[in-house]
């Protein structure tokens, strides 16, 4: 994931913060690494679990002490971060294959009343 794909999930327009905003896709590339244990990035769920980290980050900047608000991981980070835990490569190769691929539906006659 690149500066601009974070600059624009954040709504960032200014450069003040491309230094910090580098050193936190670092943190949570890591981050997303040491809790799964592989590297899956290009898999959806990764990217969006790594935009999640950094806007946390980013919008939270700032030391805490533990049990005050804004100081854990969101649970949706947590609960993405689970599932691709427990993704196989396998399975992620497939889930991106048929990213490309979507399958054809036929709506020709669905909500049609053939009673």
């Amino acid at each position: 994931m690149d500066l601009e794909t974070i600059k624009n999930y954040l709504k960032v327009e200014h450069e003040e913060d491309d230094r910090q905003l580098l050193r936190q896709i670092a943190a949570a590339k890591s981050y997303i690494v040491n809790a799964i244990g592989r590297y899956t990035e290009g898999h959806a769920q990764f990217e969006i679990v790594l935009q999640m980290l950094v806007a946390h980050w980013y919008e939270k900047r700032g030391m805490y002490e533990s049990g005050t608000t804004g100081s854990s991981i969101p649970f949706t980070v947590e609960h993405l971060l689970t599932q691709l835990r427990y993704t196989s490569e396998g399975e992620q190769d497939n889930e991106e294959e048929n990213q490309r691929t979507p399958a054809q539906t036929d709506l020709s006659k669905e909500g049609v009343n053939t009673g």
